[in-house]
């Protein structure tokens, strides 16, 4: 923490925890430790239903209007995406056990830091996916009309 010095005499700026609040973020880190597990294994979920699609995208192409190859890829990417979040909430349930562990300011900050970066990461995501559901839904429109439904 910062030090100010006032008329000579030093201040030490520091944050003390109440005894409840160890209990909340003690708490908070074990539930996000189990999201970020969970998150994971649907990650890797998401990988091997993408490698399943490859694997039945030339069987499929003669039956199915569409390159079915792209929703392969789709997972793949939607993997990708997701691992930042995952990783972000995992390493904020580790620092933060840490911080209780050892009464460490230090260690607390980082776990503030990944809880602020997966925060702020699952703010943009949705705003994207909020501006790109109506644009998905316009097309759709369009697509569906051109095909006489």
């Amino acid at each position: 923490m910062e030090n100010l010095e006032t008329q000579g005499t030093e201040i030490k700026n520091e944050l003390l925890l109440e005894t409840q609040a160890e209990v909340y973020l003690r708490e908070t880190a074990k539930w996000a430790k189990f999201l970020a597990i969970v998150g994971f294994i649907f990650m890797g979920f998401m990988v091997l239903g993408s490698f399943a699609v490859f694997a039945l995208a030339g069987s499929m192409a003669s039956i199915l209007p569409f390159p079915i190859g792209g929703i392969g890829f789709l997972y793949l990417v939607l993997a990708g995406v997701y691992f930042f979040p995952i990783y972000y909430l995992l390493q904020f349930a580790n620092k933060a056990k840490l911080a209780l562990a050892g009464k460490s300011t230090q260690s607390l900050t980082e776990s503030m830091k990944y809880m602020k970066s997966h925060y702020k990461f699952m703010g943009i995501f949705t705003i994207v996916m909020l501006a790109l559901y109506p644009i998905g839904m316009i097309v759709a429109i369009i697509v569906a009309a051109s095909q006489g439904f």
